[in-house]
């Protein structure tokens, strides 16, 4: 009998033996089936390079060991813990590994690295006619990451964020407005306030109409507008999909925000160009962009200004909400700060409201933003990477092309070798009183808004938004804390979102507009 003979004999005895006996045949499949998975986890879990690095048993064989200690929502605490514990680098993961070294921040994310952002970062692109668009944040391949950040550079310049301040600024006075009229009740003292929500409604208003010069009407309905509140809850919901991705679709509140900026994309050109007049929106200036004959191709523009609003709204709000916490938590500060704005208010330096120009002329504020967004940053999950193919050293350990590699900014935040010993705490003035070469040192290891080539384009917009806000509040009311909570809770899945910064605001009457 010849070998093709033999092998046609054999296989038509499995049919038969299959067809005759199902339920034993899908039991022995399963178990191939699962004796393989286990092979493969060991065969991973003892892949050079990885089986020497420290990090719990359990996470060398199962990928969903990080989403489940992670699905509680304090990512900061978890990683923290495991550097404690293991050290600077520790796997969480069969494939992936988190890093808290100084001297690898530059290697993963520095301006010519070649490791690039992992699959994690796929479900932030919006979802446009049922297909993703990788968006400046999602995308991975550098090249193409230039094409996209190229068109709309220059509308992140320094005299482009100037020309949006007039938005901040009436988006300021509706707040200023709103927090006067709720001091009006027959109580001798002023009623307690969600100033948390307060300031996300303000962050979301702001980029609107930098986007659209369309405000979405949070601050003035005070409370979350129906239809946006659908799409607000559920962003925050974004990052618990995203700890076990890739075995879930893009959540919907993508989608949504897609939806909205095309609705405003409409209605923009419903109207004639001359009734535009000079509008410094993202949208009119694009589309002026294309009469000069730099067209976008619908797709770009529905991707960039949608972006505007996932980038540029919950991470401006968690910031401001850390300010206001850690100064009224820190009553020498709030001092400080007070009397710095005072200061500069009475010497005719502050303009009726604060310019960006202006605030970067206030050190202390400066400082205390920085150490806001040091002691709790926006994005409190590692920044995922890829090892490139030739593989990397890192923590003197040569990890394998593939690997999953981070660096958590709520981990690398609190490093002593950088900020000091009393990195743990809130004290803004190590940015003023450290050496110069100290404090480039923590400026370079400041994560909140990403680092190197893939740092957030928006980040001056925020600052400008943070930065005029802060002094304008606090040159009108004194605020203290007013929950009965001694503090805020935080929950983390991917922003690190905070609840309860119940205050109490108190006008400073010779102080107003």
């Amino acid at each position: 009998m010849s070998p093709s003979d033999v092998q046609t004999l054999n296989a038509a005895r499995l049919i038969h033996y299959i067809s005759s006996h199902p339920m034993q045949a899908c039991a022995t499949l399963l178990l191939l089936v699962l004796v393989q998975h286990i092979i493969k986890a060991i065969a991973t879990a003892y892949k050079p390079g990885l089986r020497s690095t420290p990090g719990p048993a359990v996470a060398r064989f199962f990928p969903l060991y990080r989403p489940w200690r992670l699905a509680g929502g304090d990512a900061p605490g978890f990683y923290r813990a495991l550097h404690e514990r293991y050290g600077k680098i520790v796997r969480t993961g069969p494939k992936t590994v988190d890093i808290s070294d100084p001297d690898a921040v530059s290697v993963i994310y520095g301006i010519n690295s070649k490791f690039l952002k992992s699959a994690f970062y796929d479900a932030f692109s919006p979802i446009h006619e049922d297909t993703t668009m990788p968006s400046m944040f999602s995308v991975r391949d550098p090249s193409t990451h230039q094409a996209l950040r190229r068109p709309v550079a220059q509308k992140f310049s320094m005299s482009s964020i100037r020309a949006m301040e007039p938005f901040a600024d009436e988006c300021t006075q509706i707040f200023l407005d709103a927090m006067r009229s709720l001091q009006d009740n027959p109580n001798p003292d002023p009623d307690p306030i969600d100033l948390g929500a307060w300031l996300q409604w303000y962050a979301f208003d702001v980029i609107g109409a930098i986007s659209f010069q369309r405000r979405f009407g949070f601050m003035e309905e005070r409370r979350d507008v129906p239809g946006v509140h659908a799409w607000l809850m559920g962003s925050r919901l974004v990052g618990k999909f995203l700890a076990a991705q890739p075995f879930v679709d893009v959540p919907d509140p993508l989608r949504t925000i897609v939806e909205y900026t095309q609705e405003c994309i409409d209605e923009y050109d419903r109207h004639p160009v001359a009734e535009h007049g000079a509008r410094p929106d993202f949208l009119s200036w694009l589309r002026g962009e294309a009469a000069k004959g730099k067209p976008m191709p619908h797709r770009d523009l529905i991707n960039h200004l949608s972006n505007n609003l996932l980038a540029g709204s919950d991470t401006t709000a968690i910031s401001l909400r850390a300010i206001i916490y850690f100064l009224v938590k820190t009553p020498s500060a709030y001092e400080k700060l007070r009397r710095e704005i005072d200061d500069a208010d009475a010497a005719g330096k502050l303009s009726e409201y604060v310019t960006y120009a202006e605030c970067l002329e206030l050190p202390y504020l400066q400082a205390v933003m920085k150490e806001a967004m040091r002691c709790h940053p926006g994005v409190s999950y590692p920044l995922e990477r890829i090892v490139p193919a030739e593989g990397a050293t890192l923590c003197g350990v040569h990890l394998p092309a593939g690997t999953i590699v981070g660096v958590n900014a709520a981990v690398i935040h609190r490093d002593t070798s950088i900020f000091g010993d009393d990195a743990a705490e809130f004290r803004p003035e190590r940015w003023t009183e450290g050496s110069e070469e100290r404090v480039k040192s923590m400026e370079r290891h400041l994560m909140t808004f990403g680092y190197g080539s893939r740092t957030c384009i928006g980040k001056n917009i925020s600052i400008m938004e943070m930065g005029k806000l802060i002094p304008q509040l606090m040159r009108h009311f004194d605020i203290e804390w007013a929950s009965e909570c001694p503090e805020w809770r935080v929950e983390t899945f991917w922003f690190a979102k905070q609840h309860g910064l119940i205050c109490r605001l108190r006008s400073r009457t010779d102080k107003r507009v």
